[in-house]
């Protein structure tokens, strides 16, 4: 390689694009059973926002593919232990899906609003995981919408009101460790 030329990955980008796979794995696997129904309550969006908090868009992205790409080939990496084609074509995969846009928009939004100290930087972590999970619940309910035939309503009530709250604490849970974290990893060279 010549000198100064920048690659896409580095050795140290696939090392934390594959520890914050893992991350999204097992937090895909802790699922609340109260909330039990067609659309599962796990941790899959706290480590997606943590993810992308934590290594921008590029990366955050990149894990969110790799984690999918594991799970379409049949690893069990979704939740309940599942894993397959079967699980991204079903009434759940807009959500898997929708995490891409959730990675990216987190990422990106942290990167283009940088805080100069720590208030500012938690309320723009909060922003833009609200933003990333108005998109993942977007794709995830018009994909949930397509699958089932259900209407608007009725998948605004299975899909997305359930998850408002459990949601924002996510969030907020998520800005905290993001903003604790990032400075241990460095993102922008």
């Amino acid at each position: 390689m010549k000198e100064g030329k920048k690659t896409f990955i580095t050795v140290q980008d696939m090392v934390l694009v594959a520890v914050f796979t893992a991350l999204i794995a097992v937090c895909s696997w802790i699922t609340i059973p109260a909330m039990a129904g067609q659309v599962p309550f796990t941790l899959q969006t706290f480590a997606v926002f943590v993810t992308a908090g934590v290594l921008g868009a590029k990366r955050g992205v990149l894990s969110v593919f790799v984690y999918i790409l594991l799970g379409l080939i049949g690893v069990p990496v979704f939740a309940g232990f599942a894993g397959g084609l079967s699980v991204v074509a079903g009434p759940t995969g807009g959500y898997i899906v929708g995490f891409v846009f959730t990675a990216l928009i987190v990422g990106a939004v942290m990167y283009v609003v940088k805080g100069k100290n720590e208030t500012t930087k938690l309320i723009v972590s909060v922003i833009a995981m609200i933003l990333g999970d108005l998109a993942c619940f977007a794709v995830g309910t018009i994909w949930f919408m397509a699958v089932t035939g259900t209407n608007l309503a009725g998948s605004l009530a299975l899909c997305v009101i359930p998850f408002i709250i459990p949601d924002l604490v996510k969030i907020i849970v998520a800005a905290i460790v993001v903003n604790r974290l990032k400075k241990y990893v460095q993102i922008f060279h």
